[in-house]
């Protein structure tokens, strides 16, 4: 007896099967759960930046007048946007996060079933749901590559859902999405290239001719465009426009210069441990998903759009070569629908014996992954603090404390007076609700070996002597600064003079491996830190003080 070889699926298949979709719900609710749980997670020093940043424009500020840095304004609109419906605190912009999570595994499965199946669409779904909630991916904080994630790939929602060539009209509505991606973070122009290889693509494929291809790619680059163009002259007419060019063209050219390739090599092997450490059952299916792809009866079509998709996804994350966690966020779709493909080749196998079982076999794939890593992590998603999530993290770096010390910054000032942090704090700027006296929120450009270090070390001290502010906070942590041997001093020099001139220690953070001790005003008197790592408040001092150095 011969035995009969199952059919292939195709894209768009209609077999349906009720279990992959229970798994995608309880994939959700374990999202839903996990995220409204930890919503009060300490933001972190990013967060703290687009907050901040968030913040000024609720308040009217335009960017890149009290927030300096080198990405795209988009992220910061996005948090305003999350902030005005959600409220300014670190929940607020959580439970943002929370809507934003959901969004983008509704778009992993369209595109799954558009260009796998339905069946596969759910379950790269149900993936991407658990990958982007993981801890050491940083998926718990609201990172821009989540925000880069939604439009981008909604962009390619809407050129796949064209069932040939997309149209104009269709390439201009995913061209703004592509933009929008661009304006969260300068490396989504990756997905954008894409796009338009995609656009020539499927127009070679459905026989357009070569004009109409070029005017379909023109309407793609014309929506593009669009939401830079707008951005360019609303900070024109807020008159940053210079101060916008200068930190994200002329200065952002030099960061992306600052890693040599050995330190490189070294920083993705260090992440490459820390993203997989609680996720590798779910890297390992999608290993096997790559081979079982290019090996197996999907369609060529399928073929080229993952295989775009995933080059794309890669060179997002290359820019600069600083391998960050939370970085490889947007690989994680890629990630999702090759495990997705895993499952549903083993169901395949299982169905040539069993028929009916290949929905079973596909489902216990995925859920076993999903499991291995919810048991793996079952402290951090259901019983640890907040609080503890992030120290586990960040270690000793300062975001558990920054709530405590901005509260108190925020009972001694009033909303006119002036704080400056010196090191790279901006969520204690954000949590105090109260303005800068400098734009230069973040110290490692000071710090870097690149050609404006020395200028912008000069240009903070003259901004904050300008300013007079009624605190300093002083960061004594090695992560807050990313001293190198070759990083100009001046501004410590300058620090140490002003500080003793003008201010009083009114305020001292000691942070400990296991607990932390804060002393203010009359409490600090006497007191001697334990620990290396230290935040110092200071307060301006009555009467006149002049500038410290020439």
């Amino acid at each position: 007896m011969t035995r009969r070889k199952a059919a292939p699926i195709s894209p768009g298949s209609t077999r349906t099967s009720v279990v992959p979709w229970v798994l995608l719900a309880l994939v959700i609710v374990l999202v839903v759960t996990v995220r409204v749980r930890l919503s009060d997670v300490p933001l972190e020093r990013d967060e703290g930046e687009y907050a901040y940043a968030g913040q000024l424009i609720l308040n009217g500020v335009a960017p890149y007048t009290l927030a300096y840095n080198m990405k795209f304004p988009g992220t910061y609109y996005a948090y305003a946007g999350i902030m005005a419906v959600f409220g300014e605190t670190a929940r607020g912009i959580h439970l943002g996060l929370l809507l934003v999570h959901l969004a983008t595994a509704v778009l992993v499965f369209l595109l799954g079933r558009r260009w796998l199946d339905p069946l596969t669409g759910a379950m790269a779904a149900a993936l991407f749901a658990a990958l982007a909630l993981d801890r050491w991916t940083m998926g718990i904080f609201a990172h821009a590559t989540h925000f880069v994630l939604l439009p981008a790939l909604g962009g390619f929602v809407v050129l796949s859902a064209a069932t040939g060539a997309p149209g104009r009209w269709r390439c201009v509505g995913a061209g703004v999405l592509f933009g929008l991606a661009v304006l969260m973070k300068q490396p989504a122009a990756t997905y954008g290239l894409l796009a338009v290889l995609f656009v020539a693509w499927r127009c070679s494929q459905g026989h357009v001719a070569g004009g109409e291809m070029w005017r379909r790619i023109a309407a793609l680059a014309a929506g593009g465009t669009a939401p830079l163009l707008v951005i360019v002259l609303v900070l024109w007419a807020q008159g940053v426009l210079g101060r916008f060019w200068f930190w994200t063209f002329d200065y952002a050219s030099q960061y992306a210069t600052t890693v040599p390739l050995n330190e490189a090599v070294l920083w993705f092997q260090i992440t490459w441990e820390q993203i997989t450490k609680a996720t590798g059952s779910m890297w390992l299916l999608a290993a096997a998903g790559a081979v079982a792809f290019w090996a197996g009866r999907w369609s060529g079509e399928a073929k080229v759009f993952l295989g775009m998709l995933a080059l794309a996804s890669a060179a997002a994350i290359l820019p600069g070569l600083n391998f960050r966690q939370h970085y490889f966020i947007l690989f994680l779709p890629v990630v999702a629908l090759l495990g997705a493909v895993a499952s549903t080749a083993v169901g395949r196998i299982a169905a040539r014996v069993v028929p009916a079982a290949a929905p079973i076999a596909s489902l216990a794939v995925t859920a076993g992954a999903i499991a291995t890593y919810v048991s793996g992590e079952s402290d951090y998603l259901f019983r640890m603090a907040p609080q503890a999530i992030s120290r586990s993290i960040y270690q000793a770096n300062p975001f558990v404390e920054a709530p405590e010390i901005a509260r108190y910054l925020g009972e001694n000032t009033t909303p006119n007076d002036r704080i400056a942090v010196f090191g790279s704090e901006p969520e204690i700027y954000f949590h105090a609700d109260r303005m800068s006296a400098t734009g230069y929120i973040y110290t490692y450009p000071l710090m870097e070996p690149q050609a404006y270090a020395a200028r912008m070390q000069d240009e903070m001290i003259s901004e904050v002597e300008r300013a007079e502010p009624k605190y300093l906070v002083r960061v004594l942590i090695d992560a807050s600064w990313a001293t190198r041997p070759t990083s100009h001093r001046r501004i410590f020099d300058w620090l140490d003079r002003y500080a003793e001139r003008c201010y009083e220690v009114t305020g001292v953070v000691d942070i400990g491996e296991r607990s932390t001790t804060i002393r203010w005003d009359e409490d600090v008197v006497g007191y001697r830190p334990q620990n290396s790592t230290l935040v110092v408040i200071y307060r301006r001092v009555t009467g006149p003080c002049s500038a410290v150095l020439p």
